[in-house]
This record gives structure tokens, sequence and C-alpha cells, in this order.
């Protein structure tokens, strides 16, 4: 349950949403950016060939565009955390620790983003670049998650901390698995298996090396996503609006594997590795909500705090 009272923020909770809701679209932006091969189209950075606007092409289009666009988000941060600032009396605390930490992850990728262009769109910068912008797109989540929070408290049903042990194990999970997406994409490795359920054949995990290693190991963690997943929902079925968080979470997990597969199946079309781009996203936000109601709701009475896990302070101020 809670006992906070709600404070007037006007149009900050909107703002934040608006903002995480343009980052999502950024990550997809960015994604269009490699289906299309254009991520070296602005062979530097932070100009394009040596411009501020450059001569607009198709492949430039695209990568401009998406610098564009991530400056814009920037901006739009930028002009949040002031806005929050000029209204401090009735933000709560919690709201600028997560700004100060989203502006550290945003300097990080944005330094990414330059250094994937200056080494040439190597594997691990790419790789980088992508769990940057979903981290920063998680940080801006949490931030409208207190911010609508403090406007509007909300009542929990208690749970027990084998549900929130759930929930922690997916956000463990979750970020390994797109870790392994990025080097799959930026090593060229997403037909390195050509077929499905086996890996160009009827073995399944034919050897752990190579390309092929790569890809059978991001399938082996995309099973045991989907495995922890059914295993959440099991686990918090009924309760409340974390029941409703793991629903999703297992639902968009669902989703993702099959446009995993049907990546295979239809040789990476774009139009498919772009939903799969967007399905990972999703879920990483889709997680990062099951885990604020997580460890937002009570624990069951009588269900005492693991000696490493100490219970977590409740107030959002």
């Amino acid at each position: 349950m809670s006992d906070s009272k709600p404070v007037s923020l006007g149009w900050l909770p909107a703002m934040a949403a608006a903002l995480v809701a343009v980052t999502f679209a950024l990550l997809i932006v960015g994604a269009s950016v490699r289906v299309n091969n254009a991520g070296l189209a602005c062979p530097d950075w932070p100009l394009c060939f040596g411009e501020v606007i450059p001569t607009i092409d198709f492949h430039v289009a695209f990568e401009f565009g998406h610098r564009v666009l991530a400056g814009l988000v920037s901006l739009g941060f930028v002009g949040l955390v002031l806005w929050m600032w000029r209204r401090r009396a009735d933000v709560p605390r919690l709201a600028f620790q997560l700004s100060g930490v989203a502006a550290v992850v945003l300097a990080v990728q944005i330094f990414l983003g330059g250094l994937t262009v200056w080494e040439l769109l190597a594997e691990w910068t790419v790789t980088s670049h992508l769990l940057a912008g979903n981290t920063f797109c998680l940080m801006l989540f949490l931030i409208a998650l207190t911010l609508r929070e403090s406007a509007n408290p909300v009542s929990r049903d208690a749970v027990t901390w084998a549900q929130r042990g759930v929930a922690a194990l997916l956000a463990v999970v979750v970020p390994i698995q797109l870790g392994l997406g990025g080097l799959v994409s930026s090593s060229h490795a997403g037909l390195a298996c050509g077929t499905w359920p086996g890996c160009n054949g009827a073995v399944w995990f034919p050897t752990f090396s190579g390309l092929i290693g790569l890809q059978v190991t991001h399938r082996i963690v995309a099973y045991s996503l989907f495995a922890v997943a059914l295993g959440a929902l099991a686990v918090t079925r009924g309760k409340g609006r974390m029941g409703r968080a793991t629903l999703l979470v297992a639902g968009l997990v669902l989703l993702q594997g099959t446009l995993g597969v049907l990546n295979v199946l239809w040789t990476l079309k774009a139009e498919i590795t772009l939903a799969h781009t967007a399905g990972a996203a999703a879920i990483v936000l889709a997680t990062t909500w099951l885990n604020w109601e997580a460890w937002r709701a009570p624990v069951t009475a009588g269900a005492p705090a693991p000696a490493s896990m100490p219970q977590p302070a409740r107030d959002l101020a």
C-alpha cells in the first residue's frame, strides 16, 4: 500500500513520458542506419563530410537524420532536467538522482557514437552503443515512473522475496541477451545458422566457436530467457500490477522469439530486423517496469529479507 500524498507536477510526467517515446524511436532509427548500411555514410564525427549540414543522399539521410534526432533527444533531456529544477520543491529526490545517472549514460553514449565512426563500426563499439542507448532510455523511463507516481500515488499488493527474485533474474538475463544480439548483428552473424531450430542442419548446437558459436549462444540465452519469463509468469500470477507487468514481459519475449525465427527464415528482411530491435528495446522497458513494481511493493508479512538484500526505502521523496 502507499501512504504518499500526491503532488502537483504539471506537465512534467507527460514530458518525461514523451521523451521516453522519442528515445525509443531513436533506437529504431539507429537500427535503420545499420539495416541500410549507412553507418559510415558520414565518415567523420561530429561533422559530416566536414560540414554541419551535408549534402543529403539516401544513406546520408539515415545517418545524419539519426544524429539530428539524437541531438534533439539530448536537448529534450536538458530541458526536462531544467524544468524539474524549476519545480524542485515538488519533484522527488529520486528523480534528480536518476537524472544524474542518466546524464552520465548520455555522455558515454555520445562518446560511443563518435567512437563507432572513428573505429569504422567495430563490433565492440556498435554493441556498446546499443547497450548505452537502451540504458539511457531505461533511465528516462525510471524518471517518468518516479514523476508519475509522485503525482499519482498507487497501491500495490504485497509480494514475496521469491517474486522479487524472478524479477531481478530477468533484469540480469535481458541485458545479456541484448548484448549478444548486438554482437550477432555487428558481427554479421545473423545468418551464421541459416535454419531453425537446427543450425544449418538437424543439430541445434553444432559448435560454440566463431560466428556460428555466437549465434548458437544467442539462441541458448533466448531459450533461457523464455523459460525465465514463463517461470516469472507462474510465480507472479494474480499479483496485481506486478502480475500484469510480468504478463507483458512474457508476451514480448514470445513475440521477440517469433521475430528472431522469422529473421532467420526470411533471411534478415529489413522490416523484421527493425521489429526485432524494437522488440528488444520494449523488453528492456517492460522488465524495468516489472522490477519497479516488484521493488516498490511491500513484502508479504512474515517473509524476512535475505541477509544480503536489505529492505529498500519506501519513500520517493
